[in-house]
């Protein structure tokens, strides 16, 4: 049997009722594609005997190649290395990834594909967009907060997160490995940290506006206190990723600039439609950046202690 061109793929953890959605979803986008193709899931829990039987279901009803394992190291960074290794394994060719609390459009496969054809790009990035429980539709007009958008990085393209991207595993097969620190593994900010070694060896990098996918933002996610507390994470965890490869004196400067710069940021018009949100989340930011100097490391994939839920 040849191995597989393509592979989506994607980590887990106690996500049981939003990896069915995602599983509905994924059947069409795959359909789209005329390669043959496989789903590697990787979870990060394994004690919900439930989860693997869902994903066997979903299997043999679609006629689709499903690859399930389980990563017993706690932590995203782990997660993520196992699914490269299995593709890795396969001799897949292209692998593209997402979250489980997502979901895709049919053509979201076919057009990063395209995409990465047209431009010959190691990697390809595209849009999320969030999805409000309908307590907080009002919330849809500031959804730029909540979605991932198009970024550059010296004047070029950049793919900096893992909920929305294709990877040339052929163009990436003589990268050091892990390819995720596993110092970032229950922080977060690993893939950042991962899509910027990327960058700076020179592989290049394209944006498919048009391979979106569907994020949902639950009710404990849905308001600007969560909100000012991701930029807080934001802040706090690129200080770390700044600073790799002692580049720690750069990265303080970079905060002190950004932290002269509070006071006139309305005037960067950089949100137009809603500035004041704008400079309280940049503040917020901020704030995370100088906590991270002074050895504060905000934890965004703490493991629950006994008798505590888990929480994403």
């Amino acid at each position: 049997m040849n191995s597989p061109i393509v592979a989506v793929g994607f980590c887990t953890y106690k996500r049981l009722h939003s990896l069915e959605r995602l599983f509905q979803h994924l059947a069409g986008t795959i359909k789209a594609v005329n390669e043959q193709c496989v789903i590697i899931v990787v979870d990060n829990d394994g004690n919900d005997p439930a989860v693997p039987q869902a994903i066997d279901g979903f299997a043999q009803a679609h006629g689709l190649d499903v690859r399930y394992l389980v990563e017993t190291q706690p932590g995203i960074s782990a997660a993520r290395n196992a699914v490269f290794t299995e593709a890795e394994r396969l001799g897949v060719q292209f692998m593209a990834m997402l979250d489980d609390d997502e979901w895709p459009t049919d053509r979201w496969l076919s057009e990063l594909l395209k995409t990465q054809a047209i431009n010959n790009a190691s990697i390809v990035g595209g849009p999320v967009r969030p999805v409000f429980p309908e307590s907080a539709r009002h919330l849809e007009k500031y959804a730029r907060y909540w979605s991932v958008q198009k970024q550059s990085l010296d004047g070029k393209p950049f793919v900096f997160c893992t909920c929305n991207f294709l990877v040339n595993m052929h163009a990436i097969a003589k990268e050091p490995r892990p390819l995720f620190d596993e110092a970032f593994g229950l922080s977060g900010g690993g893939d950042t940290v991962f899509f910027r070694k990327l960058f700076y060896r020179g592989h290049a990098m394209a944006w498919s506006e048009d391979a979106w996918i569907y994020e949902e933002v639950p009710a404990s996610r849905a308001g600007f206190k969560w909100m000012r507390q991701r930029r807080f994470r934001v802040g706090n965890h690129a200080v770390r990723w700044e600073s790799v490869n002692g580049r720690g004196l750069r990265s303080l400067l970079k905060t002190i600039g950004l932290t002269l710069r509070l006071p006139v940021y309305p005037l960067f018009r950089r949100e137009p439609e809603s500035p004041f949100v704008g400079w309280l989340l940049e503040m917020d930011k901020v704030r995370g950046r100088w906590a991270s100097h002074f050895g504060d490391v905000f934890v965004e994939y703490a493991r629950p202690q006994p008798g505590q839920k888990a929480c994403r």
